[in-house]
């Protein structure tokens, strides 16, 4: 007898499991699908499927995923929505996942708002003054002490992640216009004069550290350093956990000043940038929501929202994406980078700085005028 008939349901979903960080995704679909079979727990195996069909671009079968999973009545406190129409009712929308997590999904807030009556968002204290610049919010609240008056008078809520879902998002039909944050213009000059007036190449933001919960996003600034070695550029740090022993090497890395903390500060910032170049953080969806080029360098096995093998991203078109190799180092990543820098270089003409041009993601640049 195959050994493969002498797995038990928990075997085929670890081995799914394995198979999903290997990026097998269609392996790991009958994997998970004959793990239930088996009698493995069915929210389980239907929740790594959704990831393997959001992984593939296959969006209408992950919704038939959460369909499923709903229709178990298994209680999850990250899902709120419990699947009324919105149709002129009050919305609360509430924000409880990630940073970068609201600015991906809050650009379905002016779909929404259309047909109800009342949209009021409550999200991260840190990104309460961004929303503010998001089309079709009413109001915009936080939690914790003083800030739950406004947490009240809502029909529906729903977590801003189940957007998609409730749209039935597919890849072609994504709201992809950007901006769709817009920073105020009194934010856009106070960042500008934190910038010398002095030109050297572009301008380049730099973020290498994502959250500690996933370390291998990450990379080092030893690891950027062949972006350093070109020349020609003026870089910026738009890191704001910093190193203190990392930053003390010879790099030639503008720090901003201190006061530049707020996410909306750091977005005013990116505004007046050519170019951000960030591993998968926040800071990659707060540049791509503004419209900025930003290069998302990914590592191996890259999160669903990236999909599989793809330069460019639906979500965000002004996005390029850097894709590391199984088993291959970030150097690799960062050659590929400095290489695509070099191009940039050539194509200078007259010493004006280039800019780049949404083009699905593709390295397409015209001289700003």
């Amino acid at each position: 007898m195959p050994v493969s008939h002498l797995l038990d349901a928990a075997d085929w979903y670890v081995k799914g499991e394995q198979l999903l960080q290997e990026v097998r995704v269609e392996a790991a679909l009958e994997c998970f699908s004959m793990a239930q079979q088996l009698g493995f727990d069915e929210d389980k195996c239907a929740a790594s499927r959704w990831n393997c069909w959001m992984l593939s671009g296959r969006f209408e079968r992950a919704w038939q995923e959460s369909d499923r999973i709903e229709a178990l009545g298994v209680l999850d406190p990250h899902r709120y929505w419990d699947g009324r129409a919105w149709n002129g009712r009050c919305v609360m929308l509430r924000c409880l996942h990630g940073l970068g997590d609201t600015i991906q999904f809050i650009r379905y807030a002016p779909l929404l708002r259309r047909t109800c009556s009342r949209l009021t968002v409550q999200t991260h204290p840190q990104l309460t003054t961004l929303l503010e610049g998001v089309a079709g919010i009413d109001q915009v609240c936080t939690w914790g002490a003083g800030h739950l008056d406004c947490a009240d008078g809502w029909d529906i809520q729903m977590e801003v992640t189940e957007l998609p879902r409730a749209f039935r998002a597919t890849v072609d039909s994504l709201p992809a216009r950007v901006p769709y944050i817009h920073i105020p213009e009194e934010r856009r000059a106070w960042a500008a004069g934190r910038f010398s007036e002095k030109r050297r190449g572009l301008r380049i933001g730099l973020c290498w550290r994502s959250g500690p919960w996933n370390p291998h996003r990450s990379v080092t600034l030893d690891e950027l350093a062949p972006l350093f070695a070109l020349g020609g550029h003026q870089f910026f740090s738009l890191q704001k956990e910093r190193d203190a022993v990392e930053l003390q090497a010879a790099y030639p890395l503008t720090e901003f000043p201190a006061d530049a903390l707020g996410v909306r500060d750091v977005g005013a910032l990116i505004v007046n940038l050519d170019l951000v170049i960030t591993v998968d953080t926040m800071t990659a969806h707060l540049a791509g929501a503004l419209g900025r080029p930003v290069w998302i360098l990914l590592p191996f096995p890259a999160d669903w929202r990236w999909m599989l093998a793809r330069r460019d991203s639906p979500w965000y078109p002004t996005a390029r994406l850097f894709r590391q190799m199984p088993h291959a180092p970030w150097s690799a990543v960062i050659a590929e980078v400095a290489d695509e820098l070099r191009g940039l270089r050539s194509r200078r003409l007259g010493g004006r700085p280039v800019a780049r041009v949404a083009d699905s993601g593709l390295a397409c640049y015209k001289h700003r005028s």
